[in-house]
C-alpha cells in the first residue's frame, strides 16, 4: 500500500519502439519485426498507472507522435505530463547545434499541436547530453524548456557524465533544471538502478532499498521505463549475445516490478515534484 505523506517520486516513460535502441544496428526487416508495438505497451503502462492512481511523465519521440498521434493525445487526456524525447532517437553528440535545434523545434511543435499543451521537459536518447554536448542545454533553455532529464551522473555505454551532480539541480550552462535518473552511491562508486536494463537486471529488493534510502533523506527517486520493456512477446531476432542481453534480458520481470513499485511508493509527474520543491517548473 502506498504510504500516506510519502515522498513523491518521479516516474518517467520514454515512448519509443524497441528498435530505437542506439546500441543496436538493425536492418530494415528487423526494425519492421520490432515495430508497431508501442501503442499497446504504452497503453498497458497507462492502465497500470491509472489503476494505482499514480502520475508520471511520458517523454514522446517525434517519430512516434507522427505515426500514432491518437496515442499521444490519449496519454495527455488521461492526465499525464507530456515531455519530448527528440524526433528520431538520434544521439545529441552526433549532431551539430543547428541540426539539433531544427530537429527539436520540429518535434516540439508536433507534440504540442497533438497534445494541445506546451512541452517544458526534454530527455535526450541514451543519456547523450554528455560533457561534449552540454551546448544543447542552452538551446533547450532558449526554446522554452524548463527542465532537462538527459544527464546520467554515472558512466554508461553511450552517455553519462560521471562527475555530474546527482539529484535535481540547476545547471550552470543555462537557465534550466536538471532531473537526472537516480543512482546508488557508495564512496566513489556510482550505480544507476532506477530504469532500463538496470531495473530489469537488478533484484527488486535492491531497487526498493535504494529508493527508500533516497526517500529517507526527503529526496525523490527518478525512475524511467520504456514501453517495450513490458512486451514479453517481443519478436526474437538473431542478435549477438550483447544485443540479446540488452533487448530481452528479464523482460518477464518488468511488469511485476512496476506493479510493486506503484503499490509501495508514491509517484508524480516531473513538473508536480518540481513545483512542490519551489522550482520554476509549472509556475
Amino acid at each position: 500500500m502506498v504510504q500516506v505523506n510519502a515522498v513523491k517520486n518521479i516516474l518517467t516513460v520514454d515512448v519509443e519502439e524497441a528498435f530505437h535502441r542506439n546500441d543496436l544496428h538493425l536492418s530494415r526487416q528487423q526494425q519492421d519485426l520490432l515495430g508497431g508495438r508501442v501503442v499497446e505497451q504504452t497503453e498497458r503502462l497507462v492502465s497500470l498507472l491509472k489503476a494505482a492512481d499514480q502520475g508520471g511523465t511520458f517523454f514522446i519521440l517525434g517519430e512516434v507522435a507522427e505515426h500514432y498521434p491518437d496515442l499521444v493525445k490519449k496519454v495527455g487526456e488521461d492526465g499525464f505530463e507530456l515531455g519530448l524525447h527528440g524526433y528520431g532517437h538520434r544521439l545529441v553528440y552526433e549532431q551539430g547545434a543547428g541540426e539539433f535545434h531544427s530537429e527539436i523545434q520540429a518535434a516540439k511543435a508536433l507534440v504540442e499541436e497533438i497534445g494541445g499543451r506546451e512541452i517544458v521537459g526534454f530527455r535526450a536518447p541514451s543519456w547523450s547530453i554528455t560533457q561534449k554536448s552540454l551546448w544543447a542545454l542552452r538551446i533547450l533553455a532558449d526554446m522554452g524548456f524548463q527542465y532537462d532529464s538527459s544527464i546520467l551522473p554515472a558512466t554508461a555505454y553511450l552517455g553519462g557524465i560521471r562527475q555530474s551532480q546527482p539529484g535535481i539541480h540547476w545547471r550552470t550552462e543555462a537557465e534550466i533544471i536538471e532531473v537526472p535518473p537516480s543512482i546508488f552511491r557508495l564512496g566513489p562508486f556510482r550505480l544507476p538502478f532506477s530504469g532500463g536494463l538496470y531495473l530489469r537486471a537488478l533484484p527488486y529488493g535492491f531497487i526498493r532499498y535504494c529508493m527508500k534510502r533516497l526517500n529517507r533523506k526527503g529526496l525523490p527517486a527518478v525512475v524511467y521505463l520504456h514501453p517495450w520493456e513490458l512486451d514479453t512477446e517481443l519478436p526474437r531476432l538473431g542478435l549477438q549475445w550483447k544485443g540479446r542481453f540488452a533487448l530481452y534480458h528479464n523482460l518477464h520481470t518488468v511488469q511485476s516490478k512496476v506493479e510493486r513499485l506503484l503499490a509501495e511508493f508514491s509517484f508524480a509527474p516531473v513538473c508536480e515534484v518540481l513545483g512542490d520543491a519551489h522550482y520554476l517548473c509549472g509556475s
